[in-house]
């Protein structure tokens, strides 16, 4: 970004400038981890562009930034963090609806002559995808044409709402939306932004697209940032796609309370469309305004019933973020960073604030990062440094264990392992008796339950029942018994009907008679309209415990409805956990009577969590599988004197054949 000079910078703010930044108090350089060489070819005004390694080897607001001159004496600095306006929204003294020759109408007074960015729309329509012409006027009665053709939409999740207003001054709104031969919408309302305050353009930040996973109707992109704590602004996406349009959330991993989730830093919809013939509109910009503890983030994309889409690239934008000091001689600086007990300093340069940032000033780019000789952490403040993550816990006989699978792990560091089907369906509910295991001792873990889900497509099969000829009756079979299905999703061609619906597995009581135990059940209706969902979502109530589902629904008079594609929706868990030795893994589950793990590695699950990660896999299924254990499940005591019942058996046995047999 480019800084005009300051002609109210004057020689004598020069000369006071270089004198407070020469009367800093004395600090210890050794306790700082990093340093980054500042060449500075002359006394004057210094702007120091950071780098990503700047950020990333800081605190998360740069409180630990200081400057030393060759001879180690501190130098005052200001960290140059340029104001970002926000505009914030407001009703509009009046609106008005009319519906007219195939289009509504709206008209909007807005109880402004200010400039004006953008107008919201407000509609209760769950679907919709319609075009809008917009046109601004100063009395109400000559309209000048902002915009043709530009869409909104309401699908899956995805809204477009918001028209362009071309930061100009509109007492009066009109936008007339095309009915396109359809039930006109009703708008309910509006809101108006105003034009914001210039600001600063944002800056390229490194980032790449480091994995990509595909939910059930869910693609979850992972990026890696060349550094952390940098203030984001904004993600753009690079997709040859011609016509899309997604919901998207951008995240951060995250602990609270012990429990590990996900926050999200920002969110909306992307697209590309075009409507009527109209020119292709596109929105592939997310504004963000979050800045990061971790160089990672996670992108979700909800793709509804749509295909996933083809992702390019995901670019990431910063606002900028300048150290400015005075420089009293030339040579070489050094700019120091890594001290997480250092607090933000406070320098008699900020009452030069003003003048300082719209100074002529020489740029210098940091060198690359380096380690302070003698570096130790202060120990005055009695803050311990954060314990290195557990690798190992105790030991471990698994042999009460029923499954053991062998596990894959390409590179030391931070692994995270996806549990599969057979792990999920054999475990227990709560998942107490998975264990991880190298040598006979445990490997310390997180349970990561991220809100994430895989879905299976099943056919359903019908079962027809004679004696309720009006009823349909589907049975569908799982690949495993157990599984805890948290949905079924339903889908049919039939384009127009209401039905209640059932759906229930058959169990056995101790008796052994069958009994039906329901599921989940309500009501689904579809209609010809367009834009009218295809599926029905039926959230289960309970853990499945056989492999096989049936649902039922009773057509009444009417023909009996097509049943097509099943999918069963159950959730995603994973093991995040660290490993200096990538061989010899092994995952134990399947022990009903296994207590929860009990880790110190909780104590650091923040850390571990917000790392970055590789993906570890497990055997195929059936392969690595120990032998099972015939006793798994019973107790000690039952063991031992069964095995000692059979030891007393046998020697009864041996004396028997020994004694002499009885003369005839």
């Amino acid at each position: 970004m480019k800084r005009p000079p300051h002609p109210s910078f004057s020689g004598a703010a020069l000369v006071l400038a270089l004198f407070s930044a020469a009367s800093c108090l004395a600090i210890t350089p050794t306790e700082w981890r990093h340093r980054q060489a500042l060449d500075v070819a002359a006394p004057r005004l210094v702007r120091v562009d950071l780098t990503a390694a700047s950020f990333d080897s800081a605190g998360p607001m740069q409180e630990d930034f200081r400057i030393i001159d060759a001879a180690g004496r501190e130098i005052a600095l200001l960290v140059d963090r340029p104001p970002i306006p926000v505009a914030r929204m407001f009703r509009p003294s009046a609106f008005d609806v009319k519906i007219a020759d195939g289009s509504t109408q709206i008209t909007i007074t807005t109880g402004t002559a200010d400039k004006l960015s953008k107008v919201f729309l407000e509609t209760p329509s769950p679907f919709f995808l319609r075009a809008a012409r917009v046109e601004i006027s100063g009395d109400n009665e000559d309209w000048v044409t902002l915009d043709e053709g530009v869409p909104i939409f309401r699908e899956w999740g995805a809204e477009q709402l918001e028209l362009p207003l071309g930061g100009k001054g509109a007492p009066y709104v009109r936008i007339t939306v095309a009915d396109n031969r359809a039930a006109p919408l009703p708008f309910t309302g509006a809101r108006l932004l105003p034009e914001p305050a210039p600001a600063p353009e944002p800056l390229a930040v490194g980032a790449r697209i480091s994995g990509r996973d595909e939910f059930a109707g869910e693609t979850v992109l992972t990026l890696a940032l060349d550094g952390r704590h940098m203030p984001l602004a904004a993600l753009e996406l690079a997709t040859k796609e011609p016509l899309f349009m997604r919901r998207f959330a951008v995240s951060v991993r995250e602990v609270r309370d012990a429990v590990p989730g996900e926050r999200v830093i920002g969110s909306g919809t992307l697209f590309r469309v075009a409507i009527d013939g109209a020119p292709v509109r596109a929105q592939l910009e997310l504004p963000l305004a979050f800045t990061p503890s971790t160089s990672e983030l996670l992108v979700h994309i909800y793709n509804g019933d749509s295909p996933p889409l083809a992702v390019d690239a995901v670019r990431l934008r910063r606002w900028p973020v300048n150290l400015l000091f005075m420089a009293p001689a030339a040579g070489r600086y050094s700019l120091l960073s890594g001290n997480p007990q250092a607090v933000a300093p406070q320098y008699d340069l900020a009452a030069f604030a003003g003048d300082l940032r719209g100074a002529v000033a020489a740029v210098v780019v940091p060198g690359n990062i380096e380690d302070v000789p003698g570096y130790h952490e202060r120990e005055s403040l009695g803050v311990a440094p954060m314990p290195e993550v557990p690798l190992t816990g105790a030991p471990l006989d698994a042999r009460e264990w029923s499954f053991r699978r062998a596990v894959q792990i390409s590179d030391p560091g931070v692994q995270e392992l996806e549990l599969d089907l057979d792990a999920i369906a054999k475990s227990r509910p709560d998942f107490a008796d998975v264990r991880l295991l190298r040598a006979g001792n445990q490997i310390p873990y997180v349970l990561e339950q991220p809100g994430l889900a895989r879905s299976l497509s099943l056919l359903p099969e019908a079962s027809p029942d004679p004696k309720r000829p009006s009823v349909s009756v589907w049975s569908i079979r799982l690949p495993k018994a157990g599984l805890p299905i948290r949905s079924i999703v339903l889908a049919s061609t039939s384009s127009l009907f209401q039905r209640q619906f059932r759906i229930f597995e058959k169990l056995t009581n101790q008796e052994g008679n069958s009994y039906e135990y329901a599921l989940a059940s309500g009501q689904w209706s579809r209609t010809p309209d367009p834009g009218m969902p295809e599926n029905r979502a039926f959230g289960l109530q309970d853990r499945m415990r056989t492999d096989t589902l049936w649902i039922e629904t009773d057509n009444g008079d009417n023909p009996a409805i097509a049943l097509g594609t099943v999918q069963a929706v159950y959730p995603v868990l994973r093991l995040v956990f660290k490993v200096a030795e990538p061989d010899g893994f092994t995952l134990a589950y399947g022990n009903p009577s296994a207590g929860a793990p009990r880790y110190d590695l909780s104590l650091v699950a923040v850390r571990l969590l917000t790392s970055s990660r590789s993906i570890a896999h497990m055997s195929a299924d059936g392969e690595g599988t120990g032998p099972r254990n015939p006793f798994a499940g019973i107790s000690g005591g039952y063991v031992f004197w069964g095995a000692l019942a059979l030891v007393v058996v046998a020697l009864l046995v041996v004396v028997a054949k020994l004694l002499p047999k009885p003369s005839g």
